[in-house]
């Protein structure tokens, strides 16, 4: 009996899903864990795998369809059934599959083109037939774009999404540079440069839904310290000389989330998460680290944090940051977190308040490490500060809570050597 591949849940609060971009096709063998399509979903471009194995007899979903979870997505031929009898007996072909056929032409010596077994891969436009992904074409519809003008610089020449919005930016540049012309009546009113009106994103418009949410529904209190760190400086400093054979270069945030970590371990009442009924205080320290996309905000997380080493911290947090560049990022980086960090420093802000990351009760702020002036016994001296803000769900963690909790980070960070103990 073939076997009926559902939508599954990526990530928590998936309710829906776009298919971006298949990666399988009809008569392709299927393993357990393969990945067979690539979804948007509330947060990112995800990876969807298989948790069945079969050879694929029919595609059911169309690039570009919006799916709920549950809903079947291709079937399967297992072992001993033919594909073909199955798509067969299944009706008539889902849209997936008609844009592919469609998509087969003729060549000179009257052979199938060699596209035609890779569906959703080319474009009909004037003068031939373009290689594009299916996320380029959306883009280069939207915005009213010939694809077949855009230089791509995928594999075999294929448009991707950054050729599109570099055309763009190049068609944008090219016409604010251009002289003005002169007219003799006045411009019509359609030329006329007005308000842009911007469609968000599946992704915007989850993270606009759940920052209301969570400021309409947890009361939080920010919480304020300033932290000297110039022994951890020093230290950093001699680290990244010992690892720089092997090409690692450690960061004050990686100090800040070994910290962190190390803290959410000694303080449970901040790594855990409630649901408006029930607090759950959690055995793992895995945490969060926001990282911002054109696309919006994401929150992929380093699991375990509280058993890494800086070493692994760092390697650890930039392929975390590499997968989040590339929209690869799998279900298991994105799901699980306990805690957040949001890290505005490198931007040159000195203090910000952050929102929660619901259900997690806690988020940290951090600021830039500057120099400031600061008091020694009765002398004014130069230090290296950072402020960091910690905000809770007052609902569940009181300020006496926050204030261990953020006097723990301090001496970690004053003192980094007692992160050994």
């Amino acid at each position: 009996m073939p076997i009926s591949v559902k939508m599954g849940a990526v990530s928590p609060t998936m309710t829906t899903g776009h298919i971006v971009e298949w990666m399988v096709k009809v008569g392709d063998q299927v393993k357990e864990g393969d990945t067979i399509a690539d979804v948007q979903t509330d947060k990112a471009v995800m990876p969807l795998e298989s948790f069945d194995e079969g050879i694929v007899a029919q595609l059911l979903v169309a690039v570009g369809e919006e799916v709920a979870v549950g809903h079947d997505l291709l079937l399967l031929a297992v072992k001993g059934e033919d594909p073909k009898a199955i798509a067969a007996s299944a009706g008539k072909a889902a849209p997936a599959v008609a844009k592919a056929e469609a998509k087969v032409a003729p060549s000179t010596n009257g052979q199938e083109s060699s596209h035609a077994e890779a569906p959703h891969e080319t474009v009909a436009v004037s003068g031939g037939r373009v290689k594009s992904t299916p996320l380029a074409r959306k883009i280069a519809t939207a915005e009213k774009v010939n694809i077949g003008e855009v230089k791509g610089s995928g594999p075999g020449g294929r448009v991707v999404r950054d050729d599109v919005e570099v055309f763009l930016k190049a068609q944008t540049s090219a016409s604010s540079s251009a002289p003005p012309v002169e007219k003799s009546a006045p411009a019509p009113a359609r030329l006329v440069v007005g308000d842009e009106v911007v469609k968000l994103s599946r992704m915007q418009t989850t993270i606009a839904a759940r920052m209301t949410e969570a400021k309409r529904v947890a009361p939080d209190i920010h919480v304020t310290v300033d932290i000297r760190i110039d022994t951890l400086v020093a230290i950093r400093e001699r680290l990244n000389n010992s690892l720089a054979k092997e090409k690692i270069k450690l960061s004050v945030g990686d100090f800040v989330t070994k910290a962190v970590a190390i803290a959410l371990r000694r303080h449970p009442a901040v790594n855990a998460t409630f649901d408006g009924e029930m607090l759950t205080r959690r055995g793992e320290v895995n945490v969060g680290i926001a990282v911002a996309l054109p696309e919006g905000l994401i929150v992929p997380v380093l699991k375990g944090a509280d058993a890494l080493g800086l070493r692994e911290i760092r390697t650890g947090s930039e392929a975390l940051y590499e997968a989040a560049r590339k929209n690869k990022l799998t279900a298991a980086q994105m799901n699980g977190g306990t805690f957040t960090i949001s890290n505005l420093g490198m931007f040159g802000v000195r203090e910000f308040d952050a929102i929660l990351n619901l259900p997690q009760v806690g988020i940290l702020a951090v600021g830039a490490a500057e120099k400031r002036p600061v008091v020694e016994g009765d002398k004014i001296v130069v230090g290296t500060v950072m402020t960091v803000t910690l905000t809770v769900d007052h609902r569940v963690v009181n300020g006496a809570d926050a204030a261990e909790f953020l006097r723990t980070l301090k001496g970690l960070l004053e003192e980094p050597a007692s992160m050994l103990l």
